[in-house]
């Protein structure tokens, strides 16, 4: 383009680990138009995850399975967005609903992906193909790249207030972890094809207190997660101290930690977003030749499971009723090699 927009919207209302990936592609637009104004559209469950994000300058909640789930409501914002007068629309979530939001913006530029709607929709088509997944957050910055170059990938980012920055280090002397010799745990997924066995997420605890006995372990559990409880409480061990906190302030413990292994979930992303030091993310039915910037890592089961697959992996394991196969292909000892200083 040979003028810098105004301002730039971006739309993802996908899940949190996609909130997240776009926030990559939120640090690409202020790289290249720096005076440019950023907004985001999001849905309600990614609002903790971009409240103090520092490059956006407003946030629009759309409550897409709620109040705002209907026609009238999807036109109402349609308006609000056009009022504002968008240089440019950046759709990062590849639903038929978010290319109908498009659709009915007045943007001269409108990138997203090809689907149902998108000749009228959009003005670019840029390729996306979930079966093959390829990289979540090159995909997203792929959309830039239609219009401009972009040469440089940021990080995922999340911003920290100083409040929940002093609230995480109160928690981290209260239950005596030092941060150079804290892990943080993440055994929980939206979906069971995607879940380490929590009987090995035990296990990779007992390696790094073994290796430091002055450690501590944060094991970060969700909402719905709360049959994985008692497999950590079972152990009794007082350095295990499970987490169940809201997203933000997860956010800023894991900011501390020096290193944390999780699923293929959220809360592993927002690991790396927060500035985690090192952190693994495990990967089965729906891992294809991911990557991350070092020093963080994807370990992935290497075997062809669960094939064709969709970007969320299957629902159930086609090959065993209990952990899925595909994980149990990734041991204790490979992780702990990679997190346990020698």
């Amino acid at each position: 383009m040979e003028n810098s927009p105004t301002c730039v919207l971006i739309i993802d209302t996908a899940w949190l680990g996609d909130v997240l990936f776009t926030t990559s592609l939120i640090g690409a637009v202020r790289e290249t138009w720096p005076q440019t104004e950023i907004h985001l559209v999001t849905a309600p469950r990614g609002r903790e995850l971009v409240l103090f994000h520092p490059e956006l300058a407003n946030i629009r909640i759309f409550d897409k399975h709620g109040k705002e789930g209907g026609l009238t409501a999807l036109k109402k914002l349609a308006s609000e967005l056009n009022a504002s007068k968008f240089d440019i629309v950046l759709c990062a979530h590849p639903s038929t609903r978010s290319r109908l939001l498009c659709s009915m913006l007045d943007s001269p530029v409108r990138v997203g992906h090809p689907g149902f709607l998108a000749a009228r929709a959009l003005t670019k088509i840029v390729h996306n193909d979930l079966a093959v997944e390829p990289d979540h957050v090159e995909r997203r910055l792929n959309l830039l790249r239609a219009i401009v170059p972009v040469h440089h990938t940021p990080p995922l980012k999340i911003g920290i207030s100083s409040d929940e920055k002093l609230w995480a280090e109160r928690r981290f002397s209260e239950v005596g972890a030092n941060p150079a010799t804290t892990l943080a745990l993440i055994p929980g997924s939206a979906r069971n094809t995607k879940q380490w066995d929590p009987a090995n997420f035990v296990k990779l605890a007992g390696h790094w207190l073994k290796k430091d006995p002055g450690g501590r372990v944060f094991v970060f559990l969700g909402p719905n997660e709360a049959l994985l409880k008692p497999v950590f409480e079972v152990v009794r061990d007082e350095r295990i101290i499970i987490v169940e906190e809201s997203l933000r302030k997860c956010a800023a413990l894991l900011r501390n930690c020096s290193a944390a292994v999780g699923n293929d979930t959220g809360v592993s992303f927002l690991a790396i977003a927060a500035g985690c030091e090192k952190v693994i993310v495990l990967y089965g039915c729906t891992q294809v030749n991911c990557t991350f910037p070092l020093p963080h890592k994807a370990i992935a089961a290497g075997v062809p499971c669960c094939l064709p697959r969709t970007g969320h992996g299957e629902k159930m394991c086609k090959w065993t009723d209990g952990p899925p196969w595909c994980m149990k292909q990734v041991s204790v000892e490979r992780v702990a090699n990679e997190i346990i200083p020698k």
